[in-house]
């Protein structure tokens, strides 16, 4: 679940010193690769990655690969400078030859099946310093590299120690938070789950799952709240409460965007790797979903998430295989946005609901009824004409106890009184 820690490793590879040294071109650095065998057969090797570096000037590389024969050669190599030769590929492991200058031809680089590893420049270097260190004859240039890569190192290591800190921190307020929440004491749980997130924020192998729980904590919170507003006949109990429900709904479906946007930031390989992830992003989802699905149920929904509810709830009917949480899903995000009085959204979330399933009636009576908003917003009458069509196709079709009838008989009666008369459709 935790970010596993990440170590410098120093690659040991095969040094070479330039064989034959004989003057071709002043500008030129050539010869050959060749791949000694295990039973101590030597033959040239194609394809090998051969790359030059500059010791005395960092950041200057040029490269190129061994023909069949595994020659290589260099062209408009700048003359006086000392150069290395850094060679890799398939099924060898890498080698060096150095102290090269340019006009060099004939060079011999010798390598041996291994695994492939390309090396860095820094790598390059710091083998070169190691080399020189041992011989004792480290140039200033040599000992400025292995000082920027001690650097690096140590910051690592660093790196590492805040790592394993905030792997530990995250471990045990995890562990606190789940007692918690068994316990019922959502208040710790969501201070625990909240104090594990921001140890790592962006890390998608613990950040999605500390949110989508905090995320859960608000919701029990919140319904145990509704439940006790609903209950009370303490009239400013029951005003003090309603604010707090709906301020846990929303930072419920905040915390679940959080989650989603981590998880949606991941690498392809963090996705792969790390276990757990699919899960909690399906967790995500479905937990959004309940959210979205009690605010409509409560009649507690506000618009402080609207943008992070759309994303989610979007994000779950296109995940959902089940053909009737689709619609489930799909009538409720269309119903929170009538609710928050965003009429135009709804009417385009309940057109998707009526495309799932034409006959159902809160599709088609929900439809009607967001265009009639919208249509009063916009003074749109072709707007006036197609919610009256849907509203009297609803009440045609409908139940007789269906709940939302009567708001339906009144919608019509209006859009009657401007001279609009209903219009056959034909849902399939």
């Amino acid at each position: 679940m935790f970010r596993k820690n990440y170590y410098l490793f120093i690659v040991t590879v095969a040094i070479f010193l330039a064989t034959g040294l004989t003057a071709f071109a002043q500008t030129q650095l050539s010869g050959r690769v060749e791949l000694t065998k295990a039973d101590g057969t030597v033959e040239p090797f194609e394809g090998a990655l051969v790359e030059v570096f500059r010791v005395d000037q960092k950041g200057f590389t040029m490269e190129t690969k061994s023909d069949k024969k595994g020659g290589f050669v260099f062209v408009a190599v700048p003359s006086g400078g000392t150069y290395v030769l850094s060679v890799s590929g398939t099924g060898i492991e890498p080698a060096m030859s150095q102290n090269l200058k340019a006009g060099t031809d004939r060079i011999v680089i010798e390598v041996k099946a291994g695994t492939e590893r390309r090396l860095t420049e820094d790598e390059v270097r710091l083998v070169l310093a190691a080399a020189a260190e041992q011989s004792g004859k480290m140039t200033a240039d040599q000992k400025k590299a292995q000082e920027e890569i001690e650097k690096k190192r140590a910051e690592i290591e660093a790196s590492n120690r805040r790592v394993e800190e905030s792997n530990a921190l995250i471990s045990r307020v995890l562990d606190e938070g789940s007692k918690a929440f068994a316990a019922k004491n959502y208040d710790l749980a969501i201070a625990k789950f909240d104090e594990g997130y921001r140890a790592n924020p962006e890390f998608a192998g613990s950040a999605p799952v500390l949110l989508n729980n905090k995320g859960l904590s608000l919701r029990e919170r919140a319904v145990i709240n509704y439940n006790k507003m609903v209950t009370s006949k303490d009239a400013a109990e029951r005003a003090e409460l309603r604010p707090k429900v709906n301020q846990d709904f929303e930072e419920s479906i905040k915390a679940y965007h959080q989650s989603w946007m981590v998880s949606k930031k991941a690498s392809a390989s963090e996705a792969q790797t790390l276990k757990g992830f699919e899960d909690a992003k399906t967790q995500t989802l479905i937990g959004a979903q309940e959210v979205v699905n009690l605010m409509v149920r409560t009649e507690t929904a506000s618009a402080d998430q609207k943008d992070a509810a759309l994303d989610l709830m979007r994000e779950y009917v296109a995940y959902e295989k089940d053909k009737k949480k689709k619609e489930t899903a799909q009538i409720d995000l269309a119903l929170y946005l009538l609710r928050v009085f965003d009429f135009e959204s709804a009417s385009t979330e309940y057109r998707k609901a009526v495309e799932l399933n034409s006959s159902n009636h809160d599709a088609v009576g929900g439809l009607g009824l967001a265009l009639y908003m919208a249509s009063f917003e916009s003074e749109d009458t072709g707007k006036k004409q197609e919610a009256l069509n849907y509203m009297q196709h609803f009440l045609d079709t409908a139940p007789k106890d269906h709940k939302l009838r009567d708001g339906i008989d009144s919608g019509v009666e209006d859009l009657k009184k401007l001279k609009l008369k209903p219009q056959k459709i034909s849902l399939k």
